[in-house]
């Protein structure tokens, strides 16, 4: 059982037999855009997650899909991470049996112009004049990988009543991902570069670094550019 209809629900459509076998409801609905300012459409995210508590079955085990940006100090104090965190305390305090997964930048066939990533790659395809801020770190994954992971990780049902960081091990300063996109397209990207971010934090992947070499992903130094290149070249 899948609750949303955005980019990570829909990618997790393929799966959702195995969400089934496994007793699972896979809650993946949310805000597209994490700069929204929006009080309404806020508000309606955390209403809407708590007319879907009053109907959950608990004998499922509910996986709530969340936001690595919680461990960002830059980010962590926007309205959508805000809204995320009250959700989250909503799932620990109301649900019996459930996984809270965080997924960072999540990369993939999608059309949201909203994303650091399409966003960067519009603006370098294009020749557009863009800023970025020079201490801003960002983690970014494939979706197919992010799926797999979280599949894999369901497979253990001893694992309850957590945390989980589905992330890349190594997060990038965005000047990183510039260049990738520069290597990728051969042209130099027309950017204005601000002193701002914070590039002091980490996420911890201890949980996913065995299933990821199980699985085979290789979280090598050419992940990013590999990554870009499959979806955007």
């Amino acid at each position: 059982m899948i609750i949303g209809s955005g980019f990570i629900a829909k990618n997790f459509e393929n799966y959702n037999d195995d969400l089934e076998r496994l007793n699972i409801c896979l809650y993946a609905a949310g805000i597209s855009n994490s700069q929204t300012q929006d009080k309404n459409l806020l508000d309606k995210e955390k209403n809407k997650f708590i007319e879907f508590l009053k109907k959950f079955n608990q004998k499922k085990k509910l996986i709530y899909i969340s936001t690595c940006s919680i461990n960002d100090p830059s980010r962590n104090k926007n309205p959508y991470v805000v809204n995320k965190l009250y959700i989250e305390d909503l799932v620990q305090k109301n649900i019996k049996n459930f996984l809270i997964m965080r997924l960072p930048e999540v990369v993939g066939k999608n059309e949201n112009k909203a994303t650091l990533i399409n966003f960067l790659n519009n603006k370098i395809k294009n020749g557009e004049k863009f800023e970025i801020w020079s201490k801003a770190k960002r983690n970014i994954i494939d979706i197919d990988d992010a799926i797999l992971l979280t599949i894999n990780l369901l497979e253990n049902k001893n694992l309850n009543n957590t945390i989980i960081n589905v992330a890349n091990p190594k997060s990038y300063f965005v000047t990183e991902i510039v260049k990738n996109f520069e290597k990728l397209y051969n042209m130099k990207a027309n950017y204005n570069l601000v002193d701002r971010g914070q590039d002091n934090w980490h996420l911890d992947t201890n949980k996913i670094l065995e299933i990821s070499k199980k699985i085979k992903i290789n979280f090598n130094e050419n992940y990013l550019y590999k990554l870009l290149k499959k979806y955007y070249f």
